[in-house]
């Protein structure tokens, strides 16, 4: 079968595409035919090495000394993308919930940081039963595509931050696509959502839910003045200084959370967090809401299966002003 993959790290330059043997299901574990791939921005910081997520790897490495003395998690080559949709088309032992012909949506799973050696970019993908859901009729493969790490990072973010119905809470890169879907989640979940995104997209964050706010120089003071009551909560999407915003706005550190690892957000009490607290069902109940409605899905772009248009895809990504989600259309 083809696959992405890359080995050493850089821009979207690395990435190639690989004939690979079809991967076998193990116990607990379905193969899917991929039918579209979504694509995420940290895809693009995995196999670009980012210095963030490369300490969080060496931290993982330190807590496993079996792994001391062996190739470790620098080993490649390494597979690209984690959200995917596609038919099941072989079970492995123990799986009960899902047979072959099922039409599903799912993400591949790692510790923060982690590169993996399998990617959704793939003809073919195996992941465990417990990250793949049924898919919606009403969805098409390629909305499905786009749910997985999105709603995983909403949904654990918002767990962990413990977001109310009473929550005054800004969300920044709110136009993207884990903003623009984490302000229509909050917004479902009766929050008041204050979103920072570029001038271009307020009325594009009017029609998900937010109040709109553009970025830039006096940005604490804009959002003063839109809140209707004092801000309770903040999501980072973005990093930079949004987390010290947060505390600009008097917020305390557990009232702050951020999707992008920096240990001086962590050392102020900011909480690091994301799809490392989302849960199997997060995916199911999101992809619902979807179907029903009442969360709706921004597609970006639309593209096909070959190296060249997947290295085009993540490089218009990395422009930083892509709205909603891009997915890669496998069949």
């Amino acid at each position: 079968m083809r696959a992405v993959q890359y080995r050493r790290f850089g821009g979207p330059e690395v990435l190639e595409m690989a004939e690979v043997a079809d991967p076998t299901p193990g116990a607990g574990e379905v193969r899917v035919s991929v039918r579209a791939v979504g694509l995420n921005p940290v895809d693009a910081k995995t196999f670009a090495g980012d210095p963030r997520l490369r300490l969080v790897e060496s931290l993982h490495t330190l807590r496993d000394p079996g792994r001391w003395f062996g190739r470790g998690p620098d080993r490649f080559p390494r597979g690209v993308a984690r959200d995917f949709s596609g038919v099941v088309d072989a079970v492995g032992p123990g799986v009960t919930d899902l047979s072959i012909g099922d039409a599903v949506l799912g993400t591949l799973r790692s510790a923060p940081g982690l590169g993996m050696r399998k990617g959704a970019l793939a003809e073919k993908v195996v992941a465990s039963h417990s990250d793949v859901v049924l898919k919606p009729e009403a969805l098409s493969f390629d909305t499905a595509a786009s749910l997985g790490v999105a709603a995983q990072t909403a949904s654990g973010a918002f767990r962990r931050l413990d977001l109310t119905d009473a929550d005054i809470l800004v969300i920044s890169a709110a136009a993207g696509g884990v903003g623009s879907l984490a302000v229509q989640l909050a917004a479902h979940r009766g929050a008041t959502v204050i979103g920072i995104a570029g001038e271009r997209n307020a009325d594009y964050l009017r029609s998900l839910g937010a109040v709109p706010v553009s970025h830039g120089e006096g940005i604490r003071a804009r959002i003063l003045a839109a809140a209707p009551q004092p801000v309770t909560k903040l999501l980072d999407c973005f990093g930079g200084q949004y987390v010290s915003l947060g505390f600009a706005l008097g917020l305390p550190g557990r009232a702050i959370g951020t999707l992008v690892p920096s240990p001086g957000a962590i050392i102020r009490g900011a909480r690091f967090t994301g799809s490392r607290h989302g849960r199997p069902d997060d995916l199911q109940e999101v992809s619902d809401l979807v179907a029903e409605g009442a969360i709706g899905i921004s597609l970006a772009g639309v593209h096909p299966f070959d190296i060249e248009s997947v290295r085009d895809a993540y490089a218009e990504q990395a422009t930083g002003h892509v709205r909603g989600k891009i997915v890669v259309r496998l069949s």
